[in-house]
């Protein structure tokens, strides 16, 4: 073949080579809804790892789910106070990252909640405990109600009360396993939003970040800030939805494991972390804790080397005050400025 053909050839190959392909997904899971954008070179490696991540979620809702019956979590819930129960080495490896969170939030974040959140019927309608039935509850929360064995892989449920709930890092955690399938199918660039929390691999097309709203917490459908992510996940913890009314009492699901008393409403608080398990636990705690000593906590984690930044939104009488990290400014795409007084999105 003469050279100049042979060259058109190749360039007419190279015209019709696929630049990027995109799969967008959305399905039930793990009490929620999971979004997914995948980009890859060709459709059919992008359709594959889609199925890879989406069957990883699935496969931890199965391992940490306490609203159906057989799980591993839910096996540990369940067992006889005393008795062992034989667990996958993932499980009890993470139990005990989970855990470890306990004093480093200062008791903030605690996954040994559920007898609080039976106290509280958040499951159900809702209800307002008597005295002493919290004051039990509350004696039946903590870590040291459970015993971890990593060497024989087992659990062990200490008190007939205690209970571990998966709300508040589950979702972190899928997310975290489902980027790390998606990595390991060659994926550079993919957004996954479980729920309202987001995993950013990479980057979107070229070298943006991937864009993620900030909503509004006294209005969910209204963005008030967008956020450039590549490589982080984000989450966002407040009571503007999942919350119930009993006898003219507003009750919201997150409660603080200090007083077993539902955590106060101030607004909204998005994490912004390197992991979705740490993006997910830190929001709860800051959420329970407040601006204040939830900015504090933040600064004193990443003096430890924990990669986060912050940003409360403070409904006011006069509307929505941002309270954030230092490093956050850098996220910020855009800013809503005339509904969030203190933010600015960062300098180009």
């Amino acid at each position: 073949m003469p050279s100049w053909l042979a060259a058109l050839v190749l360039g007419a190959a190279l015209a019709y080579e696929p630049t990027v392909a995109t799969v967008e997904r959305r399905v039930a899971s793990m009490g929620t809804t999971l979004d997914l954008v995948v980009r890859m070179k060709y459709r059919a490696q992008a359709l594959d790892a889609s199925e890879a991540a989406l069957a990883e979620v699935v496969r931890v809702e199965s391992l940490l789910t306490t609203w159906k019956r057989g799980g591993e979590l839910d096996r540990i819930d369940t067992a006889p106070p005393g008795q062992s129960v034989a667990v996958s080495r993932e499980l009890v490896d993470l139990l005990a990252n989970v855990f470890d969170w306990v004093p480093r939030t200062g008791g903030a974040f605690d996954p040994t909640v559920a007898p609080l959140m039976r106290a509280w019927d958040l499951r159900g309608k809702g209800r307002i405990p008597a005295a002493a039935e919290l004051s039990a509850a509350r004696a039946a929360v903590g870590v040291a109600k459970f015993r971890l064995d990593p060497s024989r892989a087992t659990v062990t449920r200490l008190e007939a009360a205690a209970g571990i709930d998966e709300g508040a890092w589950g979702k972190g955690y899928g997310l975290d396993r489902a980027g790390a399938v998606l990595a390991k199918a060659g994926v550079r660039s993919a957004l996954l939003d479980l729920g309202g929390q987001v995993l950013a691999i990479g980057s979107d097309s070229g070298e943006k970040p991937w864009r993620v709203p900030v909503a509004d917490p006294r209005d969910r459908a209204r963005t008030v800030a967008e956020l450039g992510l590549a490589d982080r996940s984000a989450a966002t913890s407040g009571d503007s939805e999942r919350f119930r009314e009993v006898d003219g009492r507003r009750i919201g699901h997150i409660l603080d494991p200090a007083t077993g008393e539902p955590a106060r409403d101030f607004g909204s608080v998005t994490v912004v972390a390197s992991s979705g398990l740490v993006a997910d636990v830190l929001s709860t705690a800051l959420f329970v804790l407040g601006p204040e000593k939830g900015l504090a906590l933040s600064e004193s984690l990443r003096r430890q080397g924990v990669d986060n930044e912050v940003l409360f939104l403070v409904v006011g009488r006069e509307g929505l005050e941002a309270a954030a990290s230092p490093g956050l400014s850098s996220f910020v795409l855009s800013a809503n400025t005339r509904a969030v007084r203190g933010l600015q999105p960062s300098t180009p």
